[in-house]
């Protein structure tokens, strides 16, 4: 989902609960009148404050959806998370008041004439701002926004304080009167806890902080494992209401080419995306540098390791051997069956499949045809010709630096 789509569906739903709460309040404020019920009318009072909070995501998710002008070249997302920290610390000072609530007792006694309405009454409003709280939060962790999550969390607070109401009237019903007060205390404590999360991360949003690392690990594993890059030098993300920006910078080998790079960065791209859904923009920087590592495969005729043979045909040959280099230092090396080198037809296709899935990132032959070249070349594997005379893989490997690169397909 697109950030302008879900920007909608998060102010369609912060519309709905406003309207919600208005229709909530002004049923328990007329019951809470005709009952007598004072606990009741504070209730309503406590709703209609509500209305604001769900008011203000409301109005900071429209303010997301303007477009980005003169002095707000990215936009006004961050209103989103501004008004997430607003509703936190209206979250803080519920608790705050229920946590006064439970050290001076909820007076609900004589004054409640129409006791059965009032309890109907309490009970609906339990249910409802639960129902509230469920939609915004489904709502908004399909979004990811962090005010409509807040905002949900605030009327999940609500419940408690309803419940509180709840049980103020059967206390009143039973002649109990203080029934409410050690679990509204335990439950203020639980709210402080909610709150404080929730304008911690939303001001750690606002200074740019990034907070799911595992996320971002995944990110730069799925970066690293793209063909072609020789490292992935930084990664940085940060959160701008619904929408994330970011910046990678990698390494490539110096010779790569224009196409190449806008190809490099494509994927990098992509890899982002699959974690992120909703990512607004990400710069690429491509540092060119000289290749020291390397996944050299070599076709052979034998699995006699570094004695083996060559074979002067990619798609005909019956074995693989890939050496890694580094700093032109041999290290592990293992041969792989090419199980296609009979195959009449795209044997070459198939072989260089077999080397793109084993990460080889350099292929010595002594030719090679276009179709596996395109595809080599565009799956970022240095192609190297090996000169007449060398005949063994011990040879490739005392001289393939000083092996010049093939640049165009061979005939």
């Amino acid at each position: 989902m697109i950030a302008q789509e879900s920007l909608k569906l998060g102010i369609k739903a912060s519309r709905n609960a406003t309207l919600a709460l208005a229709f909530l309040a002004l049923v328990k404020g007329a019951v809470g009148i005709y009952s007598g019920s004072t606990v009741l009318i504070a209730d309503a009072v406590h709703t209609g404050l509500d209305i604001f909070a769900s008011l203000a995501v409301w109005i900071g998710l429209k303010i997301s959806l303007k477009s980005s002008g003169k002095h707000f070249p990215y936009g006004y997302y961050k209103a989103e998370n501004i008004i997430a920290l607003f509703v936190s610390l209206l979250i803080l000072f519920s608790g705050f008041e229920l946590l006064k609530e439970g050290f001076t007792g909820v007076n609900t006694t004589s004054q409640t004439e129409f006791q059965g309405l009032a309890l109907v009454t309490a009970v609906f409003s339990v249910l409802t701002i639960y129902g509230l709280s469920i939609y915004k939060r489904n709502i908004g962790t399909r979004i990811n926004s962090q005010s409509l999550i807040a905002d949900a969390m605030h009327s999940y607070t609500d419940v408690f304080s309803s419940m509180i109401v709840v049980v103020a009237v059967l206390g009143s019903m039973l002649g109990i009167s203080k029934l409410d007060s050690f679990g509204t205390i335990v439950i203020s404590l639980l709210i402080f806890k909610m709150g404080f999360e929730s304008a911690r991360d939303s001001m750690l949003t606002l200074m740019d902080a990034w907070l799911d690392e595992e996320e971002s690990e995944r990110i730069k594993k799925d970066i690293r494992n793209i063909p072609g890059l020789i490292k992935l030098e930084d990664l940085k993300l940060r959160k701008s209401g619904l929408v994330v920006f970011g910046e990678a910078t990698v390494e490539v080998e110096g010779e790569t080419d224009l196409k190449k790079v806008e190809l490099l960065s494509e994927e990098v791209k992509t890899a982002v995306r699959k974690e992120v859904e909703n990512l607004e923009h990400i710069v690429v920087n491509v540092r060119p540098v000289q290749r020291n590592n390397f996944r050299l495969a070599l076709p052979v005729f034998d699995m006699n390791g570094f004695q083996a043979k060559l074979s002067g045909h990619l798609g005909k040959t019956p074995y693989f051997l890939f050496v890694d280099l580094e700093e032109g230092r041999v290290g592990n090396w293992e041969v792989f069956e090419n199980q296609f080198f009979n195959s009449d037809k795209k044997g070459g296709m198939k072989a260089v499949d077999l080397i793109i899935r084993e990460k080889a990132n350099a292929l010595a032959v002594k030719t090679v045809g276009e179709g596996p070249y395109y595809m080599l070349r565009d799956n970022f594997v240095k192609i190297l010709q090996i000169p007449d005379g060398v005949d063994t893989a011990r040879e490739v490997l005392d001289r393939f630096q000083n092996f010049e690169e093939i640049t165009t397909p061979m005939k």
